[in-house]
């Protein structure tokens, strides 16, 4: 590897930095990605149910981590695994609350009170934080994506432009061998941008899915609130109209 990578010129660097760069940030993604991620079917089925059986001021959406107690013999095999089950119950808990449904929700839900307009503001604000976190170093990851080939390129012009100055010096007399192997030479700062774009550009474009998707979630969620909110509302115009016309028939009665 480090004799292509002399072979290939000053060039091949920068383009070796660039793939550094987008593989430390395709790791960081997943890892952030799967840290916050919750299945979202579940997820609804629990807030359907929620916001079927409680009013939505009273619903709390973030958990509490609660420690995993055994109730076997204490062993140091019993130990491992009560300590192995309390890290992913920690975990579960950790993705949970970190989970833009969770946030949503809860913004949603404290501030149900305070009328629509507020409303409304906290979670926009809310989305577009969690938004900004989700697409972090995306453009990076985009720009390396880009510049990666056109700097093998520059690299392969350059080689070709050393080989012909080669040709010039011996006069024309042309070494076959010698300008294949300059050439293929060249072609390695080529090859070397295009390894470095294409899983950059995969992963861009991969993660910016998941972004849209859980933007697009995130909006349902409010949606179902929202809905609540209105069910309620008529509920209780038709309790207060059927009070009113209790009042007013118990008045004629009277």
């Amino acid at each position: 590897m480090l004799d292509i990578m002399l072979k290939g010129g000053v060039i091949m660097w920068p383009v070796a930095f660039l793939g550094l760069v987008a593989l430390v940030i395709i790791i960081e993604r997943y890892i952030f990605f799967k840290m916050t991620e919750v299945d979202y079917n579940d997820f609804k089925d629990s807030l359907l149910e929620k916001i079927e059986e409680t009013n939505l001021h009273k619903l709390q959406f973030t958990r509490t981590y609660k420690s995993f107690i055994s109730s076997a013999a204490p062993s140091i095999l019993n130990k491992i695994k009560h300590n192995i089950q309390n890290i992913k119950i920690k975990m579960s808990v950790f993705r949970w609350n970190a989970s833009p449904y969770t946030k949503i929700a809860h913004e949603y839900v404290i501030n149900v009170k305070k009328g629509e307009k507020s409303r409304n503001e906290s979670l926009r604000r809310l989305g577009s934080e969690e938004i900004e976190k989700m697409e972090k170093y995306f453009k990076i990851l985009s720009a390396i994506s880009t510049i990666a080939p056109l700097l093998g390129l520059l690299g392969t012009v350059v080689g070709i432009i050393q080989s012909f100055q080669t040709i010039q010096q011996m006069g024309g007399q042309v070494d076959v061998n010698a300008l294949a192997g300059g050439i293929w030479v060249a072609m390695i700062t080529t090859a070397a941008g295009l390894i470095v774009a294409i899983p950059a550009q995969m992963g861009y474009l991969f993660f910016d899915k998941r972004v849209t998707e859980r933007s697009n979630r995130m909006s349902y969620i409010i949606t179902y609130l929202n809905e609540k909110i209105f069910a309620e509302t008529c509920n209780l115009e038709i309790s207060e109209t059927i009070k009113t016309d209790n009042s007013d028939l118990d008045k004629r009665l009277a």
